[in-house]
């Protein structure tokens, strides 16, 4: 029995948890509307004229929209902006929980075109924006295929593809078959945008764009027209391009970049949707002014993953309670006056590039404990609201039910994905973001085609320090040395292997990649190490791809002679620390084992 039931509270929905992660954070609106007046028309010069219907939506329309965010508690701030080109509108975007975007900004506009720019300004920011698409007009499609279209990106259809099906319907409309006197208006019509979007959504899952011409519901009137006019299956294929090429050179004219989107189209009781990486995009007809309401309708229907819902909820307890849990974060005077001190310290290699990376790095540090402090100082509320989640979710009362996991749309749950997501998982825990300015233990690197782990402690990587390790005298050399150890890919391991923490799992090109310290797998056969010679004391800068090249040396023997190798290595990944000090004592073992006198018996 968890916590909440103890306390005798009521069991938590779903809609619960969507309503307090998304929609009871928002603290200010932004309305972008022509016929809206804002605080400089009302107060300014010119005035508000609110009697003229020719330039402003009615009074009591606008107070229905104002006061379902000032009626609630705690009162939402609302602000009015009327959406015209100016270099204001960027600050506007920025600073407001949610926005409220009129589809139909300039007089006579129908395309949606400036509320689509507006859109893809604010998806720029790193704030997960929530958006409201209000529109007079009648039927959701319409707004719904523009924000949607400008967000994606083009099927980059051949031109000569869709020449070929334009030639096609020529000549079946000049065979002078009555049947076909209308046929091109017939087949814009048929493959609409909505078509388009369909097909986008198939392509986009994998499939291809043959099959879902063959399948697709919205292509059952294109189909009907193909079928009578006798056109084979390759014929169909370019009448299709043809029309798909319109739209897709529409797509391809809002130069989008490629990001991770999904949909629900508008139809019969369907909330319509988009949901990007940057933000949540929802559909409302202005005859409905209960927002906020169809917003978390929405956002249920597009059904977070407990994850996204956490997380939100996170984010939220940060912003609301910031002020007082950094506060309590700092209180410790002591101990951030001496760490003022270090960060204003000299390093012992005193060349301008090491001193400001070394003050990078404990920057770096130094946020990510204030950041961790800062977490456990709202704890107690992310575990509440997490344990609501796992009581929320179906499975708690009938096993056999999807639960909450179906909202991560994996898809299939069979073992291959499974294990999978534990590979994912695995990675996720052990191995962080290329970090420093200098080498670390964990830090992997690739040389040619083999791959290496960086094992030495991190004391002994510090540059210009203990320069008489290894190498006598080293910093004369200007070289860091270091001990690493290869790598051996895994094809496959099994439970006890993982738990034996001998695996090391990495992401290279979205792939998770498993690895072993040693060769014959398990633990046996010794693992493979070597002294390398990290050229400039180990120091590196870190590329766009968070990468970064190191030049190394190494001795080699050649012969009867010994004779230094150079090579350029590439750093691919990191391990955590601890992961790291795991493999470090492993090879501590390897050091330190004792040869016994047994006799093992042959093979």
């Amino acid at each position: 029995m968890t916590e909440l039931a103890v306390a005798g509270e009521p069991k938590p929905t779903f809609s619960d948890l969507v309503k307090q992660a998304f929609i009871d954070p928002i603290r200010s609106v932004l309305i972008i509307d022509d016929q809206y007046p804002t605080w400089e028309q009302i107060f300014g010069d010119v005035g508000y004229d609110s009697t003229d219907k020719t330039l402003w939506t009615p009074k009591g329309d606008i107070l229905k929209v104002i006061k379902q965010f000032r009626n609630i508690s705690p009162a939402l701030t609302v602000d009015i902006h009327d959406g015209k080109h100016n270099e204001g509108i960027g600050s506007y975007l920025h600073q407001s929980d949610l926005l409220v975007l009129d589809y139909q900004l300039e007089k006579n506009e129908t395309n949606g075109a400036r509320a689509a720019q507006i859109i893809a300004d604010l998806l720029n920011n790193n704030h997960f924006n929530l958006v409201m698409v209000h529109t007079a007009i009648g039927d959701l499609v319409d707004p719904f295929n523009t924000i949607l279209m400008s967000l994606l990106t083009p099927l980059n259809i051949v031109d000569a593809r869709a020449d070929a099906g334009f030639a096609l319907i020529e000549a079946l409309e000049d065979t002078g078959d009555p049947r076909f006197s209308n046929v091109f208006k017939k087949l814009q019509d048929a493959l609409s945008a909505t078509a388009y979007v369909a097909l986008q959504g198939f392509v986009r899952n994998g499939g291809k764009m043959n099959e879902y011409m063959k399948s697709g519901a919205e292509f059952a009137k294109f189909r009907e027209i193909a079928d009578e006019a006798g056109w084979d299956v390759g014929e169909r294929l370019k009448v299709m391009e043809w029309g798909m090429s319109k739209h897709d050179k529409k797509v391809a004219s809002y130069k989008s970049s490629p990001r991770d989107l999904r949909w629900n189209i508008p139809g019969n009781r369907r909330k319509p949707w988009i949901r990007t990486n940057g933000g949540f995009i929802a559909f409302a007809k202005k005859k409905n002014t209960d927002l906020l309401d169809r917003l978390q309708a929405a956002i249920e229907d597009w059904r977070p993953s407990p994850s996204r819902l956490m997380s939100s909820r996170i984010r939220a307890e940060i912003s609301k309670q910031g002020a007082g849990a950094e506060d309590n974060a700092l209180s410790d005077k002591h101990a951030y006056w001496q760490y003022y001190q270090e960060l204003r310290g000299t390093p012992l290699d005193t060349s301008p590039d090491a001193h400001r990376n070394r003050r990078k790095t404990l920057l770096e540090s130094h946020a990510a404990r204030h950041t961790e402090r800062l977490l456990d100082l709202i704890g107690k509320k992310a575990v509440a609201f997490g344990l609501k989640v796992l009581e929320a979710d179906p499975t708690e009362s009938n096993a056999k039910l999807a639960g909450f996991s179906k909202n991560y749309a994996l898809g299939s749950i069979a073992k291959a994905e499974r294990d999978k997501a534990r590979s994912h998982y695995n990675a996720h825990i052990s191995t962080k973001q290329l970090s420093g300015w200098h080498l670390h233990p964990g830090h992997v690197m690739k040389i040619g085609q083999e791959k290496w782990v960086c094992l030495s402690p991190s004391c002994d990587l510090v540059p210009m320090q203990k320069t008489s390790i290894a190498v006598r005298d080293s910093s004369s050399a200007s070289v860091k040395p270091f001990m690493a150890v290869k790598l051996t890919k895994v094809e496959s391991y099994t439970a006890s292997e993982v738990n034996s923490n001998t695996l090391i799992f990495l992401k290279e090109a979205g792939v998770i990649n498993t690895y072993t310290v040693y060769p014959r797998g398990g633990e046996f056969g010794s693992p493979i190490w070597r002294l390398f010679m990290a050229d400039d004391y180990g120091k590196f800068e870190i590329e766009d791809d968070l990468t970064a090249k190191l030049r190394l040396s190494y001795l080699s023997g050649k012969g009867k002679q010994m004779q230094v190798e150079e090579i350029e290595a590439r750093l691919i990944g990191q391990l955590r620390y601890e992961y790291a000090l795991n493999l470090i004592q492993k090879l501590g073992v390897e050091f330190t084992r004792i040869g016994l006198d047994f006799s093992a018996p042959a093979g």
